[in-house]
């Protein structure tokens, strides 16, 4: 009996243990211009983004950085891009109130089937609808989370 209740009592300080130490444990996944923290403990003050999202955002983040950073910009507002051919184009901000009326499906089938008029080439085949579908919500985190802001120019599409 005595041992059993050693045995219990152990457990019982071991598991103890086990939950403070996870609870103040942080990961910091980012670049210079965003981090994200992921908090593994239980703290309701500060809710916790799950590893899948962040690796998630970031795997997007280096996909819209190798794919479309040189025509929407870094920080998502578009301009007047110049093509390898000498073409220049004007693209579009994604943090206008015209980008915001597409829907998620919307925007990932413009990314896929790019838009010729406009000069937006088709990723279809050099991204798969996972990457795709995952760049839209990062454009949406990243660039919409703050809602549109008015009088930027926008182009049709």
């Amino acid at each position: 009996m005595r041992r059993l209740k050693l045995g219990l009592l152990f457990s019982a300080a071991a598991f103890i243990a086990a939950c403070a130490t996870a609870t103040n444990t942080n990961t910091s996944i980012g670049n210079s211009n965003r981090t994200v923290v992921v908090n593994s403990g239980n703290s309701a003050a500060t809710p916790a983004a799950s590893p899948a999202v962040a690796d998630d955002l970031a795997s997007a983040r280096a996909i819209f950085n190798a794919t479309c950073v040189n025509c929407h910009r870094e920080n998502g507002e578009g301009g007047i891009a110049e093509l390898d051919e000498g073409v220049r184009i004007k693209v579009p901000s994604f943090k206008t109130a015209h980008s915001f009326q597409h829907t998620d499906q919307q925007f990932a089938r413009k990314i896929a089937n790019g838009d010729k008029e406009a000069g937006m080439p088709a990723f279809q085949g050099r991204l798969t609808p996972e990457q795709i579908n995952a760049l839209v919500r990062f454009i949406r985190r990243e660039f919409q989370s703050a809602g549109p802001k008015e009088g930027m120019g926008h182009q049709d599409d």
